[in-house]
């Protein structure tokens, strides 16, 4: 594996989830990055996308407002660090409004090939212990699960 991807301060990056897609790198890779297929898993299950933009780049950004069954929106911002196709990709992204203690978070997604199936390795690196600890009590892993099985269920189509 190569090198995790590291910034001036933040901490050192944690392995958060591990989880397998019934579909090559490619496909995977391709589900991440073009904006239609986007739309349509990254998001908790029930919810949808009111919102999306993506500008697919090193430096580029993607916007997501998600929208809760109650209407509730819930806007993110991101900006992409390293996109390696189909073998990686690293941003860093945080809620797009202004709520307090909002600090981006690193998120470096690993492509790894199986067979015909992908393992997604998913790392996160925090500003602080505080913000580390905040954030993995909140649930975050169950998060990413959902959206991880949203992929999986739309991949299989």
């Amino acid at each position: 594996m190569k090198t995790l991807f590291k910034t001036d301060n933040y901490l050192e990056p944690i392995a958060l989830l591990e989880h397998e897609i019934d579909a090559n790198c490619e496909s995977v890779y391709q589900a991440w990055t073009d904006l239609e297929l986007f739309k349509k898993w990254f998001c908790p299950t029930g919810f949808s996308i009111a919102q999306a933009e993506m500008d697919l780049k090193v430096g580029g950004y993607f916007s997501i407002h998600m929208k809760s069954p109650e209407g509730e929106i819930y806007p993110t911002r991101g900006e992409y660090l390293l996109l390696d196709k189909p073998n990686r990709m690293v941003y860093k992204d945080s809620w797009d409004d202004d709520r307090a203690n909002n600090e981006p978070i690193i998120t470096e997604i690993i492509f790894e090939p199986l067979e015909n199936k992908t393992i997604l390795k998913l790392y996160s690196s925090f500003a602080t212990e505080q913000q580390k600890e905040t954030v993995l009590s909140s649930g975050i892993e169950h998060g990413w699960k959902m959206f991880f099985e949203n992929l999986n269920t739309l991949l299989k189509k």
